[in-house]
């Protein structure tokens, strides 16, 4: 059976520059589509195969990373440069650290970046500085690459990756990246007015086709909803998609009416079931991907399907919506009890502290040590949470909850309460432990760990004779008194 695909390079040109597809760099995607991977023995090696000397510093750049987009999938951390090459594998942080070994070799400056990575509205109003990318150097101007986000897509619930190119990763627009990444390092946004934490963690999850949204913030408290937004697209329709806070898996979608004058469309949406939603508005272009078949018999068919769609996430909190309390759990299972711990330290309920807790009842949360600060980062709580727990050696269980760590040990009947301990903060770290140290220092109150917060942690530290580091744990926790 042959395909003849018509408008999805069109549609594809509009969006990216049209350079990577000129006949140089055609060419070097079919040089690299040569090189047998093997088992090799140095980085020089890779890079003598990947590098021709006619290769204009750009041109150099591009071949390294599309090398890499080409023969790493997301999967254990590799560790070296080296392994990450040999066994096929790595997570960002050895996509990041191959990219930067490869282009030394040819002389080109290349940054690690370290930051959060928004991928969902699942994300939205949380932050975590657990992802890697670069910011490379080229011809005396700096270019942003996500090399592991340009590889493809990895499935967390079937634990496999899905090779899947995406160009809008390499050498992004500034102002476009900082969408759905913000790195630990200010400066790397490369935007003359950076954008603020707070701004970046709630702001909406969209797709790059979308100008002048209207929606800016990702946790919008209303039943009814008007959104405004520029594009280039030519959209038709409009699905939505919603899900509760928590919940996972496939959705039915329904129709939204778009309404489209020039380049600006409007649609509105209006909630009547109270409650806290997760929402994803999936919009399809009106131009569709024209497939010619031929089929076994020799006759022709033509059909049509939507070449690509784009989305806008977000959240959703109805008026007067009140958090239930969870009315199922199991003890025995860790991740049954993310939900209610949330809850009790939330609401400060020592009756489902007790009720989960028969062998370790309290009289009050608040006598619990660090339950009060737990209790005041829950304050604006609008009921989700990450749906994740870390198991120790001994055989407890804890949860990351804003800057805290909720410890619980196992006992016959299942899990209980065991500690409160504050989590290890560096720069980069964001919540409301971090509030706590701006506050104690007279710093202005962002919540984010920036180097003026470091300076000051390492100014205390050496008053009092503690490890220079800037890294707030134990002691230094306990010489102020936290």
């Amino acid at each position: 059976m042959k395909l003849n695909f018509s408008l999805l390079l069109l549609l594809f040109l509009t969006i990216f520059s049209t350079k990577y597809f000129s006949q140089e760099y055609l060419a070097i995607d079919k040089q690299l589509e040569a090189i047998q991977v093997q088992n090799y023995s140095s980085i020089d090696q890779v890079h003598n195969e990947i590098v021709k000397p006619r290769y204009s510093e750009e041109q150099k750049v591009y071949a390294i990373a599309k090398f890499i987009t080409n023969n790493i999938a997301y999967g254990p951390r590799a560790g070296t440069p080296l392994n990450c090459v040999n066994s096929g594998a790595g997570v960002c942080q050895d996509y990041a650290e191959l990219f930067i070994a490869l282009c030394k070799l040819s002389n080109i400056e290349n940054n690690y970046v370290t930051g959060d990575g928004k991928t969902s509205s699942q994300d939205i109003g949380f932050f975590s500085s657990n992802h890697a990318w670069n910011v490379v150097r080229v011809n005396g101007r700096y270019q942003i690459y996500d090399l592991t986000w340009a590889a493809g897509t990895y499935d967390d619930q079937t634990h496999t990756f899905n090779r899947n190119f995406n160009l809008q990763y390499f050498n992004t627009k500034p102002e476009d990246f900082i969408s759905d990444h913000f790195p630990n390092n200010l400066k790397w946004q490369l935007l003359d007015n950076p954008l603020s934490i707070n701004e970046y963690i709630n702001s909406p999850v969209f797709s790059q086709e979308f100008r002048n949204l209207s929606l800016k913030n990702g946790i919008v408290r209303s039943n009814n909803l008007e959104i405004t937004f520029e594009s280039d697209f030519d959209f038709d329709r409009c699905s939505l998609f919603k899900w509760k806070l928590n919940e996972y898996g496939s959705a039915s979608g329904k129709d939204i009416l778009l309404t489209k004058k020039g380049e600006e469309y409007t649609l509105n949406i209006s909630e009547e079931t109270p409650g806290a939603y997760k929402y994803k508005l999936t919009f399809w272009p009106s131009k569709k991907e024209e497939t010619q078949i031929i089929n076994d018999d020799n006759s022709n068919s033509i059909s049509y399907t939507y070449s690509s769609s784009s989305s806008i996430e977000f959240k959703l909190i109805t008026h007067n919506y009140i958090i239930p309390k969870p009315t199922s759990f199991d003890k025995k299972d860790p991740w049954g009890l993310i939900e209610s711990y949330h809850y009790i330290f939330y609401k400060l309920d020592a009756r489902f502290f007790n009720e989960l807790n028969q062998s370790n009842k309290t009289n009050s949360i608040e006598n619990l040590t660090n339950a009060i600060s737990l209790h005041n980062s829950l304050k604006n709580w609008i009921g989700d949470y990450k749906n994740f727990y870390t198991n120790s050696r001994n055989g407890d269980i804890s949860y990351e909850i804003n800057n805290f760590t909720v410890i619980l040990s196992y006992k016959p009947d299942g899990y209980e309460f065991k500690e409160i301990k504050r989590s290890l903060l560096t720069k980069g770290s964001f919540g409301y432990a971090v509030e706590e140290l701006q506050k104690h220092f007279g710093l202005e109150i962002t919540g984010y760990f920036d180097y003026r917060l470091e300076q000051k942690i390492k100014d205390f530290q050496t008053l009092n004779n503690l490890k220079t580091d800037g890294v707030v744990g134990n002691n230094t926790y306990k010489f102020m008194n936290l």
